[in-house]
């Protein structure tokens, strides 16, 4: 597509500027010209499809700039040493994927965000339900998907679709009669097409794309899937059928994998010892100056891998004894105990204290877990260690989520965080085990980050 095509063009000119400067001057240019060197590393850029454009999400393209420039320092670290081992060059060759690999994220979001009104992608989405309505909302805060949305379509009242009918949802942008659909395209220019319609029949689909295609270049479908499409779920035609796999692995069969996990959870703790010393000093004296002279410091029994049970550390954000307050504010108010037994949490907890409130919003409170992660209790990723009154709510899901270490964060986290309930966070956990993989780590990660940043709620 030609506005993709024009991004790709401006990354590639102006990763090669960046290069140009790592490389001019450098150890490397000593031994390799820059027209070799620059070759090579866009050969390994094309073959990780890093200048399609394709990409919505950032993660998707962090994770090919990656492996696009881990492959380059590697493969010309071993061609070097074929001719003589060079230590400078060895380390240069690191310095030069690092910093590529972040100017490229970054020029790479600089472009999509700036160049967005002018080259991003026409959208139009057909539908006005809840997909529909998420789909929006994605498209809109998704700032590195190159795309922005022209129009809804309403399919309600349809000639052609009349078996349609859907709940019609509130759009900023132009909602437009399925019958005058066509007049639309006349006079807009629509990109792609999001057919959001899980619930409509095989015909109806094929009205739709039959009115489409000859005006629209790219056409996509939200299949009905009922949750069965996983993390790693693929399509695949099938001599002419085209059918979804999905994932049905779980991590414990990834053992290289899982042992990187643990060396990743040993480093992130040794980290976090370091970190714990200056933050704990700082969440005293704000202890102290609110007049809180009790321990900083706050344990509770979890369930834990094979459902055994250890000690969770945390900054306390409560006040002294917080379980017994809640068992006689539970006894004293009937709402307090509805409320607690179905969400497992009170959204208004009056046992939150000033200075835990504000160690919750920053989510502070949850660092010295890092040193349940240090002695292999927790990890870094995984799903929130439950509590043992718990175990009986969990139900079905129990046996399958002690199979994992807890995490320090997981994906109730970084998918609507403590508003998530709890049904949700069960399917959350679930869904994580089955799918789990080093890169469903490090995106975890990364969004954890954000929303950390963002004080999006308290993990």
């Amino acid at each position: 597509m030609k506005k993709r095509r024009i991004l790709a063009v401006l990354l590639i000119l102006s990763e090669m500027l960046c290069l140009f400067l790592m490389h001019n001057g450098s150890v490397v240019s000593k031994t390799v010209s820059f027209l070799r060197y620059s070759l090579m590393y866009f050969m390994f850029g094309f073959l990780f499809n890093r200048f399609s454009c394709s990409s919505n999400l950032i993660f998707d393209e962090i994770k090919k700039v990656i492996l696009s420039n881990l492959t380059f320092f590697l493969v010309t670290n071993i061609m070097n040493s074929l001719r003589m081992w060079s230590v400078p060059y060895a380390l240069w060759n690191a310095l030069t994927a690092g910093v590529m690999s972040a100017a490229a994220i970054v020029i790479n979001r600089f472009y999509r965000i700036c160049l967005r009104k002018v080259l991003g992608l026409n959208i139009l989405i057909i539908g006005t339900g809840q997909e529909a309505s998420d789909l929006e909302y994605i498209y809109t805060h998704n700032r590195f998907a190159f795309s922005r949305i022209v129009g809804i379509v309403n399919c309600n009242g349809s000639r052609k679709l009349s078996t349609i009918h859907q709940a019609v949802n509130e759009f900023p942008e132009t909602i437009i009669p399925y019958d005058l659909l066509k007049d639309f395209l006349k006079t807009h220019s629509v990109d792609e097409a999001v057919i959001a319609l899980p619930d409509a029949s095989s015909r109806e689909i094929q009205v739709i794309y039959e009115d489409l295609c000859n005006s629209i270049s790219v056409i996509k479908s939200m299949p009905k899937v009922n949750g069965l499409v996983t993390y790693q779920s693929q399509v695949e035609d099938f001599d002419g059928l085209i059918l979804i796999s999905s994932s049905t692995g779980v991590m414990s069969d990834d053992v290289p994998g899982m042992i990187l996990k643990r060396l990743f959870d040993i480093l992130g703790g040794l980290v976090g010892l370091i970190v714990l010393i200056p933050v704990s000093i700082y969440v005293k004296i704000r202890f102290l100056k609110s007049g809180d002279h009790d321990s900083i410091f706050f344990t509770q029994e979890r369930i834990g891998r094979n459902g055994k049970l250890f000690r969770i550390l945390k900054y306390r954000s409560m006040v002294p004894h917080a379980e017994e307050v809640l068992e006689t504010m539970m006894k004293e108010n009937p709402e307090i105990r509805k409320e607690y037994l179905t969400n497992k949490k009170l959204e208004h907890d009056p046992r939150i204290t000033k200075v835990g409130e504000m160690i919750r919003r920053t989510s502070i409170d949850e660092l010295p877990q890092l040193v349940n992660v240090l002695i292999g209790e927790m990890s870094l990723v995984g799903p929130r260690p439950y509590l043992p009154r718990e175990k009986k709510d969990m139900g079905k899901y129990y046996d399958v989520i002690i199979r994992c270490r807890p995490g320090l964060t997981g994906m109730w986290q970084t998918h609507g965080r403590s508003e998530a309930p709890f049904p949700q966070r069960l399917r959350f956990d679930d869904y994580y085990y089955r799918n789990w993989s080093v890169w469903l780590d490090i995106t975890i990660l990364f969004k954890t980050l954000k929303a950390v940043v963002g004080s999006e709620g308290a993990i």
